[in-house]
């Protein structure tokens, strides 16, 4: 079986998260009219049970620097930190938090 690319995993994260009713959005990194946003802001932004949530979508690459100090920021104001190399990484990690929604 061929692994995901990191855009065919982040769709199958949000098309699950979208079926669970769970609010999110994909943050797009990048220079916007000459103004770039911070670095390491995770690839998926949401709220979950009243929870800012942040998921960082790896596939066979490492957390940058600020990739980690985001996440580390997310977990220290008591957010949802997740490193997501598969779907299961996410509904384990939502699972840490409380009741999950069931997989579809």
């Amino acid at each position: 079986m061929t692994p995901l690319t990191e855009a065919e995993l982040t769709k199958q994260i949000r098309d699950w998260l979208d079926a669970n009713h769970i609010w999110h959005y994909k943050h797009w990194q990048g220079s916007r009219r000459g103004r770039s946003g911070r670095k390491g802001v995770s690839d998926i932004i949401g709220i979950y049970k009243g929870k800012f949530m942040a998921i960082e979508v790896k596939t066979g690459t490492n957390l940058s620097r600020e990739q980690a100090i985001f996440l580390g920021e997310v977990i220290q104001a008591d957010g949802i930190a997740i490193v997501a190399r598969s779907l299961e990484d996410v509904i384990e990690g939502l699972k840490v938090q409380g009741d999950c929604y069931e997989k579809k």
